[in-house]
């Protein structure tokens, strides 16, 4: 879930009822007239220099300028002039806390609830410091203790945080609504709300959630854009233009957006590093540099895999073989897995082809960096970016002395502490390095590795059991609905008019979704029953199924990426229409990789004129399929061990660099002969 909204302490220090001769300072302090209090209390402690309400208060005009450095020694003295006053001890924990000195901050805090066991706050506090740590047993316990003590908004939600991260869904959504209930004017409250509902399934609920949260404010980090995402989804197109142009404003004026929603929406990579950018500073900020290490010449080169989903996942189907290609002479494998296990034979596929496998679901990222360090990792290779369940904290904290982007996150991450990301020449041209803050390695014939033992079974089903009409042209688009955007909607319907007798064949997940879609058909004139949706099915059925389609009809902005691997691995050719930003360029690239250029327009134009072409002409569409399945085995696309020596050569020449002291540059992986 969105980091918003996680971690709310007590939002103001307490005060200490002062001495009569810090009358006139404490009035001015209270009226906002700092600069007066100041001299005040300056003047108090130059003539002594231990009086502990005058350091105290004055650690708190400093904390409440945002000086915090200021704030600390003064509160650190009033704190050991006056051992037995919680109040000063709290306010001089706060301030360790924003300092990022946690360990401190849990210490004064513990001190705190011993001289008072009842000041909720401090029990509230460190609950919160526990919640970021993701000690989250010790933090319910704190906010437990909180909540008996003195219900409040921010005690049930942290503690709501705390249950949904433990998975404990329903226990957090009754903790969100306490917290609604407690502070209904608090925009925040109500978009933890949302979040918990959407995990939970009920969609209409989390819309008018997040639609609180906007009314509340308009520029609340990340509701705007899950907002759009939720309605997308579900192919609720009735504001598609206005939301768009709320996007796109919104991040143009630096307001926090989920990078890949964004990039689902956007076709500017321009605009897609600005938002990268927003939600490094907001949700990732660097953390700290990673210490320097030199390998000796003898030793192999340590890369380390970073994910959440070396399970069933598009990744890790995507990845298993290069796991399992690498060389083991010259490079030493690990793992870092943050993700859950799913006990499936994809899981244990992936554990096997790793030399170690490292589970640090349950760790704190301070400890899974600790543990990349002590492994030696020299590079350190991220598959999720800002994708579901990531945790770019790790790598915020600078884990290893190399850290690469790859393959799950197609676009820029915006950050200063990633220092390349593998692509090819088609998904980021020379020309568009500028929009990226990494440095780019450019793989000779397509970025996307894939993996050449994904099964297949023999048998394609009749199509009676999966719905199609016997005889029917069937247009293909297996993609998520949140890709489909009504002008890329019309030219479908168009096709399905002047193709007598054919159907579109859709993935089918959300019912309100599909609902929506063939409204949408009916009110560009096509029968809703053109429209045929597939179910979820085991992926060995699913490519299977392809073989009863004849043509897969990519999306725009957002293309068709592990999905168009897998319509290509099943002998189903993918027509793309080549798009201006990374993830809308992706099939042009796979396209290319497997000999198939024809397949790649330039304009939705184009791109219709083309489908119908194929869907006209038989001898055109097998062509088209036979020369996909001589190319299949030939040419690089599901090369898988082709693929993982070009990409090792990109970490070898990587870690070069580094050793000769060379600051990251883009450069050009050779083509193996």
């Amino acid at each position: 879930m969105s980091q918003q909204g996680r971690n709310k302490g007590a939002s103001a220090p307490s005060s200490i009822h002062p001495s009569a001769i810090l009358d006139q300072a404490i009035a001015a302090h209270r009226s906002g007239n700092l600069s007066e209090a100041e001299r005040a209390y300056t003047t108090i402690l130059k003539g002594s220099r231990t009086h502990a309400v005058a350091l105290h208060m004055l650690g708190l005009l400093h904390a409440q300028r945002g000086h915090l450095a200021d704030a600390e020694p003064l509160l650190k003295k009033a704190a050991r002039v006056d051992p037995g006053n919680p109040d000063v001890l709290f306010n001089y924990a706060n301030v360790l806390r924003a300092l990022n000195k946690p360990d401190d901050a849990l210490a004064w805090l513990a001190k705190v609830i011993a001289l008072a066991p009842n000041f909720a706050d401090a029990h509230l506090n460190r609950g919160a410091i526990l919640l970021a740590r993701k000690e989250l047993k010790g933090a319910i316990a704190e906010l437990d203790r909180a909540i008996a003590i003195a219900p409040s908004s921010g005690a049930f939600a942290n503690r709501g945080s705390a249950f949904q991260q433990l998975g404990r869904l329903d226990e957090a959504l009754e903790d969100y609504q306490r917290a609604v209930e407690l502070a209904p004017s608090d925009p925040q409250n109500h978009f933890l709300l949302s979040e918990v509902l959407t995990e939970l399934g009920r969609d209409d609920e989390s819309i008018r959630a997040l639609e609180r949260t906007i009314a509340l404010d308009k520029a609340f980090p990340f509701a705007l854009i899950k907002l759009v995402a939720a309605r997308r989804k579900r192919a609720d197109w009735q504001s598609f233009e206005r939301e768009q142009a709320a996007l796109d404003d919104a991040v143009e004026s630096g307001v926090a957006i989920d990078p890949l929603t964004f990039f689902h929406a956007s076709s500017s990579p321009a605009q897609q590093l600005i938002c990268a950018k927003t939600f490094v500073t907001k949700a990732a900020p660097e953390r700290g540099a990673a210490i320097p290490r030199t390998r000796t010449q003898a030793s192999r080169l340590r890369v380390a895999y970073l994910s959440a989903d070396f399970r069933n996942h598009a990744t890790a189907n995507l990845t298993a073989g290069l796991f399992e290609q690498h060389d083991r002479e010259r490079f030493d494998i690990t793992a870092i897995s943050y993700g859950p296990d799913d006990h499936s034979k994809m899981r244990d596929r992936v554990k096997a082809a790793f030399e170690r496998f490292e589970d640090v679901t349950h760790l704190a990222d301070d400890d899974v960096v600790k543990l990349i360090r002590g492994l030696d990792i020299e590079v350190l290779v991220d598959l999720g970016g800002f994708t579901t369940g990531a945790r770019p904290e790790i790598l915020a904290r600078r884990a290893a002395p190399i850290q690469v982007s790859y393959l799950g996150f197609p676009g820029t991450m915006g950050a200063s502490y990633m220092d390349y990301i593998l692509a090819d020449r088609i998904v980021i041209p020379d020309e568009e390095q500028k929009h990226y803050t990494e440095k780019v390695v450019y793989l000779p014939d397509t970025y996307q590795v894939t993996d050449a033992k994904r099964p297949i079974l023999p048998d394609a089903p009749a199509r009676s059991e999966v719905d199609l009409p016997e005889a029917a042209f069937v247009y293909c688009a297996f993609n998520r609905t949140s890709k489909i955007t009504p002008p890329l909607f019309d030219v479908w319907m168009r096709l399905l008019a002047k193709t007598a007798g054919s159907v579109l064949w859709l993935l089918d997940g959300d019912p309100i979704a599909r609902e929506n879609l063939r409204r949408e058909a009916v009110s560009r004139g096509i029968a809703a029953e053109r429209l045929v949706f597939a179910p979820p099915v085991p992926v060995e059925n699913h490519l299977a199924r392809h073989r009863l389609a004849h043509l897969f009809l990519d999306t725009l902005p957002y293309n068709a990426h592990t999905t168009a691997s897998d319509a290509l691995w099943a002998g189903l050719p993918v027509l793309t229409c080549l798009g201006t930003t990374f993830a809308g360029r992706v099939a042009a690239s796979l396209l290319n990789a497997v000999g198939l250029p024809e397949l790649v327009t330039r304009s939705l134009d184009e791109y219709e004129d083309l489908a119908l072409r194929i869907a006209h002409d038989p001898e055109l569409r097998a062509a088209l399929n036979s020369k996909l399945a001589m190319h299949r085995t030939a040419w690089p696309l599901f090369d898988t061990a082709r693929m993982t020596r070009h990409i090792e050569q990109a970490f070898e020449e990587i870690w070069r660099r580094h050793c000769a002291g060379e600051a990251p540059a883009s450069f050009a992986v050779q083509t193996l002969p």
